[in-house]
């Protein structure tokens, strides 16, 4: 398990170095860009909400949609809404996954389907945190994953304030498709041909790092990443946005611009969701989400305390942000693990547009 201490002085310039800032945006690539101009207000979202608890086995309840995942094809009338939780119950294993090529052991958790409509195997999505972040702020996606039949599994990778490497966080995430192909209880369970990966800040970085490295890797969705480093080399960190052009995979990228500029940005112009963008190969896109701010991505800001108060304040009400990255987080792997096309239209189509663009809630560009 990671260790995370703060420490007056020495976390503030700690984090000051990680998130060096820069003046310059970057460009954010071409494509189709969806805007809109009626400001940031949050109206049109609805709840996020996961379900009801009986025992250790989460049942999630779809209304206002069908519960079947659908087929292939344009239409989302015969598809279950991202926005809500699917029609699988799930329940959830606590493991420990030992990584020989970092020689790192550390935290894992597994939520996975106990029923519904299809009885496995299913598709695995690996999470990853942000710096200095509990893995446990990230639930909130993987029971919206597993309530739509995937196995999805947060990793407490190590990633403390001295002897970083982005490469061994990289690597990490791989052993955990590793590890759960091996554990008794999920290696029936796991379709390892099909995996997806997504995190955080760092998180979203090493998923698309470790997109370069492993080919079991099919898509990834990344909540505003930080091409940043602390005090590590760039063999150790090397600069992903630049590997890009080479990672011909679907991706998805969600992010703001909030804490892009400032005296300590915690996601700064040079290093943000946009640069990542800006060299991805088709298909992709990004979303801005307006008012938001680098922590809004976590399930409970207003728990976060001492790690969040270097971020910028947001706008928009930490409920709304995770309402809307739950339902990307869902229907992005819906469509580009499951290949169900219809799921484009919570992406970038109209159900996007309607929900996110018409509301000003997000911007979204695509190519």
């Amino acid at each position: 398990m990671s260790i995370r201490i703060f420490n007056g002085a020495l976390a503030a310039s700690a984090l000051l170095t990680l998130f060096a800032c820069g003046d310059d945006t970057s460009g954010t690539g071409g494509g189709t860009t969806t805007t809109s101009t009626t400001g940031s207000g949050a109206t049109g979202t609805t709840g996020s909400g996961t379900g009801s608890t009986t025992g250790s086995t989460t049942t999630g309840s779809s209304t206002g949609s069908s519960m079947g995942t659908g087929g292939e094809g344009g239409g989302t009338s015969n598809l279950a809404d991202p926005n809500l939780p699917g029609p699988y119950s799930f329940t959830t294993l606590d493991g420990t996954a030992d990584v020989a090529e970092t020689d790192h052991s550390f935290d894992v958790k597994a939520f996975y389907p106990t029923s519904g409509p299809s009885s496995g195997p299913y598709p695995l999505v690996v999470i990853g945190h942000g710096f200095q972040l509990p893995a446990s702020q990230y639930e909130g996606y993987a029971e919206r994953l597993a309530t739509f039949g995937y196995v999805a599994v947060t990793a407490d990778f190590p990633a403390g304030f001295i002897g970083n490497s982005h490469v061994d966080n990289a690597n990490d995430m791989i052993g955990v498709i590793d590890w759960a192909a091996a554990d008794p209880t999920l290696a029936s369970l796991v379709d390892t041909g099909l995996v997806g990966m997504t995190g955080h800040s760092l998180g979203g970085k090493v998923s698309l790092l470790a997109a370069t490295y492993d080919s079991r890797i099919k898509a990834v969705l990344a909540l505003d990443p930080v091409d940043g480093a602390m005090g590590c080399s760039p063999q150790d960190c090397p600069d992903t946005s630049e590997l890009m052009p080479s990672l011909n995979i679907p991706t998805g990228i969600l992010g703001e611009t909030l804490d892009s500029t400032g005296f300590q940005a915690c996601a700064p112009a040079l290093d943000n969701f946009q640069t990542f963008y800006a060299g991805a190969t088709s298909p992709s896109f990004q979303v801005d989400v307006l008012g938001a701010s680098h922590m809004s991505f976590l399930d409970d800001l207003a728990s976060c305390g001492f790690t969040c108060s270097f971020c910028a304040t947001p706008t928009l009400a930490n409920s709304v942000v995770t309402a809307l990255a739950y339902s990307y987080e869902a229907a992005f792997f819906e469509r580009h693990l499951r290949q169900i096309a219809g799921y484009d239209a919570y992406l970038t189509g109209d159900q996007a547009t309607a929900r996110y663009v018409q509301t000003g809630i997000a911007t979204i560009q695509s190519k």
